[in-house]
């Protein structure tokens, strides 16, 4: 959460300047061998940041919920839904709070388009975590 908060209170000509860096690297790696449409990609980027971040967010929001729960509820139903639930919700308002304080950064805006990646990249890490969980415990399971 810190590293994401840090790279949104960057104004937004040090944040493109970063996009960039990586834009040129993939425009080098490629050039000759595929079209690239410049604007396309910072766009490809700059949105893969996004939703990666968020990815490796919902991905450690699993374990970190997990630990929160207290004793009791681990005996309730489901709880592992709950879990993933409950990290894909907190990930998610995380996202919105972070376009609301890229709002006040100069040169950076507020977008629902931003939160809804955000989003979508918080309920995959939630998922692999949930896969990764599963096939840790089956892996146990065949031990014992």
């Amino acid at each position: 959460m810190a590293f994401i908060f840090f790279q949104s209170a960057l104004p937004a000509d040090l944040s493109k300047e970063e996009s960039g860096k990586i834009v040129s690297f993939i425009v080098r790696l490629f050039q000759g061998v595929l079209p690239i449409d410049r604007e396309k990609l910072v766009f490809i980027v700059r949105k893969g940041a996004h939703f990666t971040e968020y990815t490796i967010l919902g991905f450690f929001l699993v374990p970190a919920v997990k630990e929160w729960m207290s004793a009791d509820q681990a005996q309730m139903p489901d709880i592992a839904g709950r879990i993933h639930l409950i990290s894909w919700l907190t990930g998610t308002l995380y996202a919105v709070t972070d376009e609301i304080h890229q709002y006040f950064v100069p040169g950076r805006s507020c977008e629902l388009r931003d939160m809804g990646i955000d989003s979508c990249g918080v309920l995959a890490g939630v998922l692999i975590a949930g896969l990764a969980m599963r096939l840790k415990e089956r892996r146990t399971s065949d031990v014992n």
